[in-house]
């Protein structure tokens, strides 16, 4: 490459960060030139250099002109009722005015069941067993449910950023141009039926996130330090978190399954025995506990929070080995601890045996 021949400055860099990182790049060879509309310039002088400079300026100010247009342009559309570009929403078909006859009827009687009592949990798990699958092609879960029926788009109303638009004359929400789904009282009285912390009516990037809401306690032991030990079709493994799920037998009333890549499954009690016999490994170089919490674990005066802070003080996390299919015996050893570095154990530390 003998030089450069740009039509405008801001397409070429719009930061000084990027401005240094070209002329690094571009008088790295000497002979190099650098051509604009107004002809060729020199890098390798002073006056090419300010010339740069002040390029960057006028760069860097047309940048925040172009930002705000658009800003601005995307108010006015949303002030118009225009629907959101991006991924087809949930209920409507692609042209995003025209309802979707099937899911329509589906997100009609979920706000309905919903209003009525009934847990987003079993609502998300009746369209599962239906087949339902969102527009992206994923299974449907409490939290996507959620965002569905309490969008304000559910009853015509727009909104941009996660703040509802109104009409400055009367004060009355900007109705959108496509086909509501239920009238405006019925989503006040679906959203009435959450928490304030647990609204997911705040959308988008620029959307303000609710804090100062607590954690829902886990409710299980091995809830967080599993991951999954399934190989991908590339041949990398998938390492996705296991989350626990409702299972189907007496044995295993609780499953830790991956939600990731869907091949990972282990039976929650086996698995809680396996990561309490990690903690108490007696492998040399494993962390023990002292032996006070063994004896308070072991006689159930402990209870779950305060385990789990034992796990996590000993492990960072697990991961969890396929089973081989047939296999008549269960293997503890298809859980082990997992390094966070190459070459380094999945112990968080060991206690001293010397004096």
């Amino acid at each position: 490459m003998d030089g450069v021949v740009c039509v405008a400055d801001d397409r070429l860099y719009r930061r000084a960060e990027d401005l240094s990182r070209f002329l690094a790049a571009l008088t790295s060879r000497p002979g190099r030139i650098h051509v604009d509309p107004q002809g060729v310039r020199d890098p390798y002088s002073q006056e090419g250099l300010l010339q740069a400079v002040r390029s960057l300026e006028v760069a860097v100010t047309e940048t925040r002109v172009r930002s705000r247009r658009v800003s601005d342009w995307h108010w006015a559309r949303a002030a118009e009722g225009v629907p959101h570009s991006g991924p087809r929403p949930f209920g409507w078909q692609r042209d995003r005015i025209t309802l979707h006859p099937e899911e329509a009827k589906l997100v009609e009687q979920a706000i309905s069941d919903r209003i009525a009592g009934k847990a987003v949990r079993a609502i998300a798990a009746d369209w599962c067993d239906l087949g339902v699958t969102g527009t992206r092609g994923g299974r449907p879960n409490a939290q996507t449910v959620t965002q569905i029926i309490t969008a304000p788009r559910v009853c015509g109303y727009r909104a941009n950023r996660g703040e509802l638009l109104l009409i400055p004359e009367t004060g009355q929400p900007v109705r959108g141009q496509w086909e509501p789904i239920v009238v405006p009282d019925q989503w006040h009285a679906v959203c009435a039926t959450f928490s304030p912390g647990s609204l997911y009516l705040h959308r988008g990037s620029g959307a303000p996130r609710l804090t100062g809401q607590k954690r829902m306690a886990s409710r299980h032991l091995a809830t967080g330090f599993l991951r999954c030990g399934a190989q991908r079709h590339d041949g990398t493994v998938c390492r996705g978190s296991l989350c626990a799920q409702k299972g189907r037998s007496k044995k295993s009333p609780y499953v830790y399954s991956c939600r990731s890549c869907g091949r990972c499954s282990i039976s929650g009690p086996l698995a809680d025995e396996a990561l309490e016999r990690l903690v108490f490994s007696e492998d040399r170089g494993a962390a023990k506990p002292p032996q006070l919490l063994r004896d308070r674990w072991r006689s159930g005066e402990m209870g779950l929070e305060e385990k789990r802070k034992v796990v996590a003080s000993v492990v960072t996390r697990c991961i969890v080995r396929p089973g081989v299919k047939g296999a008549a015996s269960w293997d503890h050893s298809w859980v082990e601890p997992l390094p966070e570095r190459p070459r380094q154990a999945g112990w968080r530390y060991a206690e001293p045996t010397g004096p």
